[in-house]
């Protein structure tokens, strides 16, 4: 097997300090931090392995620059939008001046790249904030791109380690056997059945 086919890559793309809705235009002035760093190794898995010690360092990094101590990835997602929001640019067209949205790409992700195709497989992004409580759409992408990897490694007899069955019903991919990451899949399903309960609850009111 090529070591170069099937690697690993952490992207990042966020912003150093806590901008919010700050002065932008300093925002944009050299404090926009881009990562891209490949994990290559003939034993893949422990290209995995190193792919996600370094994803973790930038997260206690970031929760370092916060005055605080990561707890759990659910939580993370919470307290690191800080990182990823910025506010929006805006650009005169032709019909007129129009608002863009320069945090849409934001995220610190761990990938798996499979020749040239590019496979999110954990990671934090930006979420607007009227959708942090909402379901999260790429999740489902991210679920199904573990799957994938897990078939992966057992079409090549790559060694798998901590393989965990996960419940992703609510993504409609059912029970899966996946390798494992920082993402809480039991919590994932409590927290989406505990909203269901809720909303029939107040169906019966």
């Amino acid at each position: 097997m090529d070591k170069k086919k099937s690697h690993y890559l952490v992207h990042g793309l966020f912003w150093k300090g806590q901008m919010y809705n700050s002065n932008y235009l300093e925002a944009k002035k050299n404090k926009l931090c881009s990562i891209d760093k490949t994990f290559e190794d003939a034993d893949l898995s422990k290209a995995r392995q190193e792919a996600f010690v370094y994803y973790q360092s930038l997260i206690d990094v970031l929760y370092e620059a916060l005055g605080d101590n990561y707890t759990t990835d659910q939580q993370a997602r919470i307290d690191l939008q800080v990182f990823l929001h910025a506010g929006c640019s805006t650009a005169v067209t032709r019909i007129g001046k129009m608002t863009f949205d320069d945090n849409l790409f934001n995220e610190i992700a761990v990938y798996w790249v499979n020749d040239k195709e590019k496979r999110l497989i954990h990671g934090i992004w930006y979420r607007p904030k009227e959708e942090l409580h909402q379901p999260d759409e790429l999740l489902a992408t991210m679920g199904s791109n573990l799957i994938k990897e897990h078939a992966y490694y057992e079409r090549h007899n790559l060694p798998i380690e901590n393989e965990t069955l996960c419940d992703m019903t609510d993504l409609n991919l059912g029970f899966q056997f996946v390798m494992p990451t920082p993402f809480d899949w039991d919590g994932f399903v409590e927290e989406n059945l505990a909203k269901e309960t809720q909303a029939m609850y107040q169906c019966f009111q």
